[in-house]
């Protein structure tokens, strides 16, 4: 994959505009401003360690790192937390701009899950700083009680940044050497704390992975972790790897002989090129000033009016592109539909929300095996108000909820259908069969039929 490879940038776009995209953010990414020159963020911290170790320049090769400085010096014997509470005092003393880089991906509205490979805060304050309110953040091993990926967390926040190698604190552990990233990824990959819904959530997802300069045979095993299958699986989803570490010839020939249909290197320049590549060609597609219901801005989203008697349509956020193709087609179809395109639907509308569903003429719950969870989601919320406004239907002639399934899920598997009360209509993929506009319509038409004579 090159700069100029029209093909696979036009894939990757597409799968950034439906929300399928995980960034995986590494070291190399963070190239950060100094009054000298540009720098990689963990030279600067490693400069720092050495001069506090007192590890002289000649014991240190010449691109040296954290774990370098730490294995030259002498009084080190391969315990890890003798040096960590020194690294947390030159991470939280060092300040510095938010990298390009980061700030560029936090610049697009679609990226919400991030993984970071880095201990720092930095991917933090990018997103806090263009988004305007912070993201939720996870690290691995465990910091506080947050231990997983949380659906709930991200649609309360808008974003989160999974930390797998650990995130700097005192009280917790984090990589910074070799070793540290050796047992870290072997309890990643099958320790008791192992986190499964991250993991199945980048096994469905397609991974953007930038500057991680993981060793060949790690980043080998990390690719393979994301995946379900073998690598030379027929499946859905690809990586995109920008990572100058990762063009080296012998990883380049594996993923060329094993994965060579859904995994593409960029050899077209640095992460940070490809980055800033990626930035240009999402804003050629999305202008900055062009009007958009899902364009995040640094104040917060807008909440689309609804017009009295519309029908409203409720869905979990991995749904989003099936709700919206089938509000789309009810549209086109002549009927008047509400549904909340923002990025980040949640509890900053919920009075205006409670008011719609009170108002709508019909209620469509978009069922998936995403709504197969008893996680408390905010789409529950609607759900649950919208069967208590169905109870006063009793003995009505019409009819007010009308779920639909919009994947294969089998039916006996959607413990919300006996909620509903109904047979859902399938419209896989949002697809509005015929019979649904029918029904709609009808409920639409006495909805106004009654609203006009009262």
């Amino acid at each position: 994959m090159t700069a100029g490879d029209v093909d696979l940038w036009e894939d990757l776009l597409l799968a950034i505009e439906e929300g399928q995209v995980v960034p995986m953010v590494g070291r190399d990414l963070l190239v950060v401003n100094t009054d000298s020159e540009p720098r990689l963020f963990h030279r600067l911290v490693a400069d720092r360690l050495a001069a506090e170790l007192n590890v002289t320049s000649d014991k240190l090769p010449p691109e040296f790192d954290a774990n370098d400085v730490i294995c030259a010096y002498e009084d080190f014997h391969g315990d890890p937390m003798a040096i960590n509470p020194r690294v947390v005092r030159i991470l939280n003393a060092l300040k510095v701009p938010v990298p390009e880089s980061l700030r560029l991906l936090a610049e697009i509205p679609n990226l919400r899950l991030f993984v970071s490979t880095t201990c720092d805060k930095l991917l933090e304050e990018a997103l806090t700083a263009v988004r305007g309110y912070p993201p939720a953040v996870v690290a691995f091993p465990p910091a506080s009680n947050l231990t997983d990926f949380d659906d709930v967390l991200l649609e309360r926040h808008g974003s989160l940044v999974f930390q797998i190698l650990g995130r700097v604190s005192a009280s917790a552990s984090f990589a910074v050497t070799e070793g540290q990233v050796l047992e870290q990824m072997h309890d990643f990959m099958v320790g008791a704390r192992r986190p499964e819904r991250l993991i199945a959530k980048l096994q469905e997802s397609h991974l953007l992975i930038l500057g991680v300069s993981f060793p060949d045979w790690l980043a080998r095993l990390l690719i393979r972790l994301a995946r379900a299958k073998p690598l030379w699986d027929s499946r859905p989803m690809m990586e995109v790897i920008a990572d100058g570490g990762r063009t080296q010839k012998d990883f380049a020939v594996f993923m060329h002989h094993f994965s060579p249909h859904q995994s593409r290197l960029f050899t077209g320049g640095s992460p940070v090129e490809f980055v800033r590549e990626l930035h240009r060609r999402w804003f050629e597609r999305h202008p900055r000033d062009a009007p958009s219901s899902s364009r995040v801005t640094p104040g917060g989203e807008e909440l689309a009016d609804m017009a009295g008697g519309s029908i409203f349509i409720s869905y979990a956020s991995e749904d989003r592109t099936a709700a919206f193709r089938l509000a789309d087609a009810l549209t086109s179809a002549g009927l008047e539909v509400w549904v909340d395109r923002r990025l980040n639907p949640g509890d900053d509308f919920r009075n205006i929300i409670e008011r719609y569903i009170r108002e709508c003429c019909a209620f469509v719950p978009v069922l998936s095996r995403h709504t197969v969870t008893n996680d408390e989601r905010y789409f529950r919320r609607e759900w649950a108000q919208a069967y208590d406004r169905n109870k006063g239907y009793f003995g009505a002639d019409r009819n007010f909820l009308f779920p639909v399934v919009v994947d294969s899920t089998p039916s006996k598997e959607i413990k919300d259908l006996s909620t509903f009360g109904r047979t859902a209509v399938r419209a896989p993929e949002g697809s509005a069969p015929p019979d649904l506009i029918e029904q709609l319509d009808r409920a639409q038409k006495s909805w106004r039929k009654q609203f006009a004579t009262t």
